[in-house]
C-alpha cells in the first residue's frame, strides 16, 4: 500500500462541497456546494484553481453534470435543474413522489446518458431511499430501494457495471449495468464493508479501481474491485466528501471536503484538495437531455 500526500488547492470556504467533475471541453473543474445552493466552476492553475464562479440555483444542490449541448445538469431538492448554456436556469417537476423530508444527493451520468441519482432523509433515517435513473426524456426507473444513505456513484470502464455508496450501511456495492433493461431482482453485491470512516462520494479510475472518499477519516482509500486495499491520499481535513479526476490528463485528483457538523476545528475542512497519485481517470459521461429545451418543457407544451 502507498500513502500520498494532498494539498489545498482553494481557500476552506464550502460548507458541503461535493459532486467534483472535470469538464474537459471548458477545460474547468466543476462543483456544488450543497446547502448553500451553489454550482461552481474554476480553472487548474498549477496547485490551485483559480477564478471560481458561482450560480445559485435557489435550492440544495446535491450533484452537477455536465450535458452534451454545453449546459450544466444539477441534482436540485427534489427535481433536476439545467444550466443552459447562456446561464438561464430551468427547474423540473419532483421526481421523488411520496417520499417527504428527503431530498436528491449525489448522481452521475451513465455511459447511455443517463442521470442516476440518489436521494437521503434530511431528518432521521428511515432506510426507504431510492436510487433512480432519469432518461434524458424524463422516464424515471427506480434502480434500487431499502438505502439508508444514497452517495457516490461510478462505473466501471467498459461501463458493464454500476457502483452505488450506502453511506450510513458502510457500504460500497456492485451491480451488472448496461444500456438496457436494469434487473431490479437481481441482488447487488457488497464490494466493501466496513469501512474505518463513513464511505461518501466515489470515483473510478481508467484501470477499474475504486476511489472512495472517506467522511470522517480524513482520506481516499483506493480499492480493488474485489475489495483489497490498495493506496491512500491523506487530507488535511476531516470530511473528505468527493473525489475525482481533473485536467487535460485526468491524472490529477480533486477531492472536496466540508464543514458541516464541524466546531472548532484546525484544519483546511472545506478546503478542494488536489494530489498526484499516480492513476488516471475516465472523463465525465455527458447528459443527453436538452438544457436549452428540457424535457419538462415538452411535458407542459403536450399538457397546455
Amino acid at each position: 500500500m502507498t500513502s500520498f500526500t494532498s494539498t489545498a488547492a482553494t481557500p476552506a470556504q464550502y460548507e458541503l462541497a461535493e459532486g467534483i467533475l472535470w469538464d474537459d471541453r471548458a477545460d474547468l473543474v466543476r462543483w456544488v456546494d450543497i446547502w448553500r445552493g451553489h454550482v461552481l466552476s474554476g480553472r487548474l492553475d498549477n496547485a490551485r484553481i483559480a477564478g471560481i464562479r458561482t450560480v445559485e440555483i435557489g435550492q440544495t444542490a446535491g450533484a452537477v453534470a455536465v450535458a452534451d449541448d454545453g449546459g450544466l445538469l444539477i441534482a436540485a431538492a427534489r427535481g433536476l435543474a439545467v444550466i443552459a448554456p447562456d446561464g438561464s436556469i430551468s427547474y423540473g417537476p419532483d421526481i421523488l413522489g411520496d417520499h417527504v423530508d428527503v431530498r436528491l444527493n449525489d448522481g452521475a451520468v451513465d455511459p447511455q446518458g443517463r442521470f442516476v441519482v440518489g436521494s437521503m432523509a434530511l431528518g432521521t433515517e428511515t432506510g426507504e431511499e431510492d436510487l433512480l435513473r432519469v432518461s434524458p426524456n424524463g422516464a424515471v426507473e427506480t434502480l434500487r430501494t431499502g438505502i439508508r444513505l444514497s452517495n457516490g456513484i461510478g462505473f466501471s470502464p467498459d461501463g458493464q457495471t454500476i457502483y452505488h455508496v450506502d453511506t450510513l450501511a458502510n457500504t460500497v456495492s456492485s451491480h451488472l449495468y448496461g444500456p438496457g433493461v436494469f434487473d431490479v431482482d437481481e441482488p447487488w453485491v457488497v464490494v466493501l464493508s466496513d469501512l474505518p470512516a463513513y464511505p461518501d462520494g466515489l470515483a473510478v479510475s481508467a484501470d477499474g479501481t475504486l476511489w472512495v472518499a472517506q467522511w470522517g477519516g480524513s482520506s481516499i482509500r483506493r480499492h480493488a474491485p474485489s475489495g483489497e486495499l490498495l493506496d491512500v491520499v491523506h487530507v488535511d481535513a476531516t470530511q473528505a466528501s468527493c473525489p475525482a479526476f481533473v485536467g487535460p490528463n485526468l491524472d490529477i485528483l480533486a477531492i472536496t471536503t466540508a464543514q458541516e457538523g464541524l466546531s472548532d476545528w484546525t484544519d483546511a475542512s472545506g478546503a478542494i484538495f488536489l494530489a498526484h497519485p499516480g492513476a488516471v481517470g475516465l472523463p465525465a459521461h455527458r447528459w443527453l437531455g436538452s438544457t436549452t429545451t428540457p424535457y419538462w418543457d415538452d411535458e407542459r407544451e403536450a399538457h397546455a
